[in-house]
């Protein structure tokens, strides 16, 4: 008859290739030259500011009716918060 029960392989498994998937590690950050640091604080900033602008696809639209119909259409990103 079969046996249900499978022998125990005992071999250690093969590392994981950590190329191919995102891998977060620890970084000291005072290792990090000060142009770097401010680099990403510009980068950081340049994106918050984006993150407020809100455009009005009804600006241009003269009549009051059909202006808050297409700011009741406009797009919103469900993942962008409040």
């Amino acid at each position: 008859m079969f046996s249900i029960f499978k022998k125990q392989d005992n071999t250690p498994p093969a590392p994981l290739n950590e190329d191919i998937y995102l891998v977060t590690k620890a970084v000291d950050t005072k290792s990090l030259a000060k142009e770097q640091k401010l680099e990403d604080l510009e980068e950081l900033a340049g994106a918050e500011s984006k993150k407020e602008y809100k455009s009005n696809i009804a600006r241009s639209i003269a009549n009051p009716s059909i202006s808050r119909a297409a700011t009741a259409l406009q797009m919103r990103n469900p993942f962008k918060g409040v």
